[in-house]
């Protein structure tokens, strides 16, 4: 039987076609091994397969914590409590994949943090549950949540306390002893009347809570004490006086409250608005050599603080310190302070903003006996509109200290003297500076007139209108350096090209040195850059000089000319005398510039 390869390998292919078309894992297996699973940081998360300890299983590890479950319902029981859970979780989050129980934790205390003591019960299923607990006394309960991890969630509120209970029926004849029976647990409708006979009463027993209104008749009481008394109005319907354990309770018929104790270390007066909140407070302070007085409001809320309270001291504040001052402060700690405080002391009063929780200093404005003295702060003024100067001050006749003074880091940097003159280390700058004293300044710039009986400046002065003055000194004057730039030279090359130039106001007087290196070519005229641009209205030239140039190989003079038909900053032209029989002036042009000459250009011009 013959063989045909063609049809064999269409075979094969369709089969292979199939067999790539199924599951990779359809026909795998793990032999006596594990599929771990890693989360994308690498982590364990999972181990599938052959465990550790022989047994076969998918064991989900380092999973979350879960979230945290609602808050439980707890009820009294029969010889315990019980405690449920609706299968819920807080702020409506979802059970986890891993979620594997709620544990039910229960104890006596308050605040309990749940433990493996406090563990009384779990709840297996997602759907919620009620569990009982066993309990003698009232308990409070809590849940939190475990994965299949064995992570816990974070446990919920506190539930209670819940007391156990017994019920109807259960309670045999003789077994309620007086040890059962909590105190005041016997009320008025329970005691059969006349049940209780005089012998059962015993000796000072009927105290005078318990006598009727209106027993004990007259108008003096003499010899006794009254403890614990009430004092109403006439008519029932005004205040109420209270004595309660020394404390004196005032009561008015609109729930408002005066509490008056004089056994508190520090006597206080207590205003308590209805409802019980407490409006203010007056207190005593100190002690007999040292006595002040305390009055503060009750706690109130601005921002995230709830406490604050203004507190106005008065009297002594400190052995040998006394006065009067008002400050806004925490309740909990009265070492906070936040706001406007008023202090009045013997030799000074004191206005200050504070913040005790700000690294920035307090703004503190002090007054003095002849002087205000303001503190970290910065004096800003917004006069209304007025004929009347916006700042004015009158020094006496005989002053000798400066009238206004400025300093930084203990240096002088503006004064003003007795006789008007003006120092200042800096510069100043103003539409006209006017003076019938000294003007001395690092600088002065204005826009208009400079006049002054003399003006002194240790750097610029800057004036677009009229500078006078009995005297004009300049103690020193700074030189600007400029690299001059040589156009027009051909083949030209220059050993020695430096420059410098000083300005007063638009006039710029300057000096530019040129020394040709390798001679030049051309008919091009050679021109050389000022340092600034030059003012065009009219020509200007300043004075050259030159060296070993073709037309005069001992030296000519010359001149550098700007010209009106062409802008910026270079003289466009540099005029040389030949001291020829014709006297004719030449134009300096490349040709003429042999290695080794110089040219030297230095005069004053109008700046652009």
């Amino acid at each position: 039987m013959s063989t045909d390869i063609g049809q064999m390998i269409v075979d094969l292919q369709r089969r292979m076609q199939k067999v790539e078309a199924q599951s990779r894992l359809k026909s795998a297996s793990l032999d006596d091994a594990a599929l771990v699973v890693r989360d994308g940081a690498g982590s364990l998360r999972a181990v599938v397969g052959q465990q550790g300890d022989g047994t076969t299983a998918v064991n989900v590890v380092n999973g979350a914590p879960p979230p945290t479950p609602s808050t439980p319902t707890a009820a009294p029981a029969l010889g315990g409590v019980s405690a449920g859970w609706d299968g819920m979780f807080a702020d409506g989050a979802v059970i986890p994949l891993d979620w594997a129980r709620v544990e039910v934790h229960a104890s006596p205390d308050t605040g309990f943090t749940p433990t493996a003591d406090t563990l009384v019960a779990t709840i297996e299923t997602a759907q919620g549950g009620i569990v009982y607990v066993p309990a003698t006394v009232p308990q409070y309960v809590r849940l939190l949540a475990r994965n299949t991890s064995g992570a816990a969630s974070d446990p919920t509120v506190q539930v209670g306390p819940y007391a156990p209970k017994p019920v109807a029926g259960e309670i045999g004849i003789g077994e309620i002893t007086e040890t059962l029976i909590a105190d005041g647990a016997v009320t008025t409708p329970k005691v059969f009347a006349n049940a209780i006979t005089t012998a059962l009463l015993a000796a000072g027993s009927v105290d005078a809570t318990a006598l009727k209104a209106d027993a004990i008749t007259g108008k003096t009481i003499t010899g006794g004490v009254i403890n614990g008394a009430e004092f109403h109005s006439d008519d029932g319907a005004g205040g109420l006086v209270d004595i309660e354990t020394g404390t004196v309770v005032t009561t008015a018929a609109t729930g408002w409250q005066i509490l008056i104790d004089p056994s508190q270390p520090l006597p206080v007066v207590d205003f308590l608005a209805p409802g019980g909140a407490t409006a203010g407070s007056i207190n005593g302070t100190g002690d007999p050599s040292q006595p002040g007085l305390n009055i503060s409001s009750g706690p109130f809320t601005d921002g995230a603080i709830t406490d604050w309270r203004w507190i106005t001291r008065s009297g002594a504040d400190g052995p040998g310190v006394n006065g009067w001052r008002t400050v806004r402060v925490r309740a909990s700690d009265t070492s906070v302070a936040s706001g406007g405080t008023i202090q009045l002391e013997p030799a000074a009063a004191i206005l200050a903003v504070v913040d005790s929780s700000s690294p920035t200093p307090s703004t503190i404005l002090q007054v003095e006996p002849g002087q205000f003295v303001l503190d970290e702060g910065r004096l800003l003024i917004d006069p209304p509109v007025s004929s009347s100067s916006a700042i004015y001050l009158i020094a006496k006749a005989g002053q000798t200290g400066y009238l206004m003074r400025l300093q930084l880091g203990g240096a002088d940097r503006f004064t003003v003297s007795p006789t008007g003159a003006v120092v200042a280390a800096g510069a100043v700058s103003a539409a006209s500076v006017a003076a019938t004293g000294a003007v001395t300044a690092a600088t002065v710039t204005t826009t208009g007139t400079v006049a002054a009986a003399s003006v002194t400046a240790t750097g610029a002065i800057a004036a677009t209108g009229a500078l006078t003055g009995d005297s004009l000194t300049v103690d020193t004057t700074t030189f600007t350096t400029y690299t001059p730039t040589v156009a027009g030279g051909g083949s030209a090359t220059f050993t020695t090209r430096t420059g410098w130039y000083y300005k007063l106001g638009k006039m710029v007087y300057f000096c530019a040195d040129i020394t040709v290196n390798a001679a030049g070519s051309g008919t091009g005229k050679v021109t050389v850059t000022a340092p600034s641009g030059i003012h065009r209205t009219t020509r200007q030239h300043v004075s050259a000089a030159l060296r070993s140039v073709v037309v005069n190989t001992m030296g000519s003079n010359g001149n550098a000319v700007s010209l009106t038909s062409i802008s910026g900053s270079t003289w466009d032209e540099i005029v040389v005398s030949t001291d020829s029989a014709t006297n004719r002036d030449l134009i300096l042009t490349g040709a003429m510039l042999l290695a080794g000459a110089t040219i030297t250009l230095e005069g004053w011009y109008r700046e652009a």
